[in-house]
């Protein structure tokens, strides 16, 4: 059986969950479980053996999750459905073009739902 080596690129999924009372959503609610398992068919289906999906914890952007970061690239991706691995896998695993409309600029990787309150103490989480 071949080995695949080194892999080219890492595909890290978000699969955190949350209480459902906690004011940041959780990317598993959004459907990411069912991410990581389309990344790892697509990926699969052609043959691209040069690309290890991970499930990940939390990667931070959780206001537009599902989140999925692709490394070394650097490229961050957000609100990611089933029907985007696909063309994620084909453009920009594939053939390296990242997919642009998907990607989240720094302003939506640092979105809170915490924002305005400076009033809480640090590690405080509101009540909902």
């Amino acid at each position: 059986m071949a080995r695949a080596g080194m892999p080219r690129k890492f595909v890290f999924v978000c699969i955190n969950e949350r209480p459902e009372e906690h004011p940041r959503p959780s990317c598993i609610r959004r459907g990411s479980a069912g991410l990581f398992e389309a990344f790892r068919e697509q990926t699969g289906a052609y043959g691209l053996v040069d690309i290890k999906v991970v499930a990940s914890g939390c990667l931070e952007p959780c206001m537009v999750g599902p989140a999925v970061y692709v490394a070394p690239d650097d490229v961050w991706y957000g609100g990611v459905t089933v029907e985007d691995v696909p063309r994620i896998v084909e453009d920009h695993l594939r053939d390296d073009q990242p997919v642009e409309f998907l990607r989240i600029s720094r302003e939506e990787f640092e979105l809170s739902p915490l924002a305005g309150r400076s009033d809480l103490p640090p590690g405080e989480i509101p009540p909902v």
